[in-house]
Formats: C-alpha cells, sequence, structure tokens
C-alpha cells in the first residue's frame, strides 16, 4: 500500500500543476517547430491551415487534455441541416478513432479527449490523439467540399423544367381542359 500512495503522490506532483502541464504542451510544440500561445487558460496553435485548442486539466491521480478544432465556415452553414447530420455521422462511423464531430446548425467542431500521469505518456497519446482528429477533420472538409461542388453544379446542369412558359390559366378545346401554350 505504501508503493502505491509514494506513486500517487509522484504522479499527482506533475499532474496536479497546470503550469508543468503547459509547460510540457508548449515545450512539445516548441520542438516542432509550431507556434502556441495561451489565450483565456487554453493553449492556441496552427497546424497546416488549420487552428486547434488545446485544454489542460489538472487532477490529483491524472491529468485530462481536450484537443479541439471548431469552425463556423461559410461552405459548412451553406448546407442543409441533413447534409450537417449525415457529415457527422459517416465521419463518425466510418473513422474508428477516438475524434467526435459535433454537427450544430452554424458551426462544426472535433474533439478527442485523454487522460494521462507522464509527460511521456502525454506526448505519445497527443500525437496518437492528434493524428485521429486531424484525420477526422481532413474528411469533413472533403465531405463539404463534395456537397458544396455537388450542389452547384448541380443547379447548373438542372434541366430547364417542361411548362415553364406555361400560363396558369387553362383553355377550355372542343369540351377538354387543354392548358395554354404561350410562345416566346
Amino acid at each position: 500500500m505504501a508503493i502505491s500512495n509514494k506513486f500517487s503522490g509522484f504522479l499527482g506532483g506533475f499532474t496536479s500543476n497546470i503550469g508543468k502541464l503547459r509547460k510540457v504542451a508548449m515545450d512539445y510544440f516548441a520542438s516542432e517547430g509550431i507556434a502556441c500561445e495561451i489565450k483565456d487558460g487554453e493553449l492556441i496553435f496552427q497546424f497546416g491551415d488549420s487552428v486547434y485548442t488545446l485544454q489542460l486539466c489538472a487532477g490529483d491521480d491524472y491529468a485530462e487534455c481536450v484537443i479541439e478544432y471548431a469552425c463556423d465556415a461559410e461552405e459548412y452553414t451553406s448546407l442543409d441541416i441533413t447534409d450537417k447530420i449525415f457529415i457527422a455521422d459517416k465521419v463518425n462511423t466510418d473513422l474508428y478513432n477516438h475524434a467526435t464531430v459535433y454537427a450544430y446548425n452554424d458551426s462544426f467542431k472535433i474533439d478527442s479527449t485523454f487522460y494521462f500521469t507522464s509527460k511521456n505518456m502525454w506526448n505519445e497519446l497527443f500525437i496518437k490523439h492528434f493524428n485521429e482528429l486531424n484525420e477526422s477533420v481532413r474528411m469533413v472538409w472533403e465531405i463539404i467540399c463534395d456537397k458544396t461542388t455537388g450542389k452547384a453544379e448541380e443547379e447548373a446542369e438542372k434541366p430547364k423544367k417542361i411548362g415553364f412558359c406555361v400560363p396558369e390559366e387553362n383553355e377550355n378545346v372542343n369540351g377538354n381542359n387543354v392548358a395554354a401554350v404561350v410562345k416566346k
């Protein structure tokens, strides 16, 4: 019993100190050449063209890390609600990973959460969860692009409806009700 208390106390020193947790994350980003800043208690970093947030929550025996990507792009907001739900469902079911897509009316977010007890564990889990999250982001954007370009192409290729020149009044010819044709 004494060994587990010492072990728990040792880990608690790291996982309960938010300053140490942030320093580990900031040092990792610096070693990868990724600019990072702390704003409102969150670490904000840019990978490629995407901006991510990292939240670290201290605990006695373990700490929590939440990586999040949120977006309210015009391409997404222009989609129907059924398309938005389809995107979240498709990515969540097709990709077997820890990232979860949340679809809202005017935005979407993808997050991944893990718990850790040491610096090495944080590093390994961060890399795994971030790669999974990035894979989900890529898939969401592929589907959004397919949906938005597909709609534009559908509208351009949509055939004209038959009867677009026909007025609403009908003529009575030989006792039959026949629509009048208007020549243009």
